[in-house]
């Protein structure tokens, strides 16, 4: 009977069942795919429902996998996420990215300024107020020196602080009546504000189809363009309650930002 016992023992790590999966430990796994920009294309076959962890070999799989005679299963890990919020943070990635991209431009990765969180960065040594007074960044507290690549990577990492900030307070906030006004759609999206007379979304992977299917609905719920002469990718409308509703599509990038409020 013993020697029965260690056979199938022996069956069971050879077929890589394991009674205690392997626990990653990665809750930081958001952190992982903003810090190295991780593709949305290594998300984009998973159903958004799927879990997805991060194994200690930098690699990011939904299911079970043997690494170094260790066993992971993102269905039983702690540190697992969807799908759906590990495609989200990759394209926020390139989002911010692209955004420090355009606000850089012009700028050497080595060329040295003088940054504030605040106020951004100039390449000025003294700035002149509207009094007149002139002010020595060199020696100001709140200003560093400090090269572009060293600001881009502080802006970075403020940016997605902000949009968590931002999401943590969105998630915790009633849904704005605004919000029911807009057409439902499974698209991954980010809330940019949600208050009783303004709403403002952002979604991502949206096609030239789809876009058009949004701007019909609109129209079918009571939103008439109030500039017929606009471009076709954007859309600016009103109803009969004097809501505003402004929608840009960027086919390049395939997002669509939608803001709405009362006037």
């Amino acid at each position: 009977m013993k020697k029965l016992a260690i056979a199938i023992t022996s069956l069971l790590l050879m077929i890589g069942c394991s009674s205690t999966p392997t626990i990653t430990n990665t809750n930081n796994i958001k952190e992982h795919i903003l810090k190295d920009n991780v593709a949305y294309e290594s998300f984009s076959s998973y159903s958004d429902s799927d879990t997805i962890i991060r194994l200690p070999n930098g690699e990011y799989i939904h299911g079970t996998k043997e690494v170094n005679g260790k066993y992971y299963d993102s269905d039983q890990d702690s540190g697992a996420i969807q799908a759906k919020k590990a495609k989200y943070y990759a394209l926020l990635a390139v989002d911010v990215s692209n955004y420090l991209t355009e606000e850089f431009e012009g700028f050497n990765n080595s060329d040295e300024v003088f940054y504030n969180k605040k106020d951004g960065f100039t390449n000025a040594s003294t700035v002149i107020d509207e009094n007149g007074n002139e002010t020595d960044l060199a020696n100001h507290p709140d200003y560093e020196s400090m090269t572009i690549k060293e600001v881009k990577e502080k802006e970075y990492n403020r940016l997605i602080q902000e949009d968590a900030k931002e999401e943590k307070k969105n998630l915790s906030s009633p849904v704005s009546e605004l919000n029911e006004l807009l057409p439902k759609t499974d698209s991954i999206s980010r809330t940019v504000f949600n208050k009783k007379n303004k709403y403002a979304i952002h979604y991502y992977e949206i096609e030239e189809n789809e876009y058009s299917n949004y701007i019909k609905t609109m129209k079918e719920n009571g939103f008439d363009s109030i500039d017929p002469n606009s471009p076709e990718e954007t859309f600016l409308g009103v109803n009969s309650d004097n809501i505003l509703v402004n929608i840009h599509y960027d086919a390049a990038n395939k997002t669509l930002d939608v803001d709405i409020r009362r006037q």
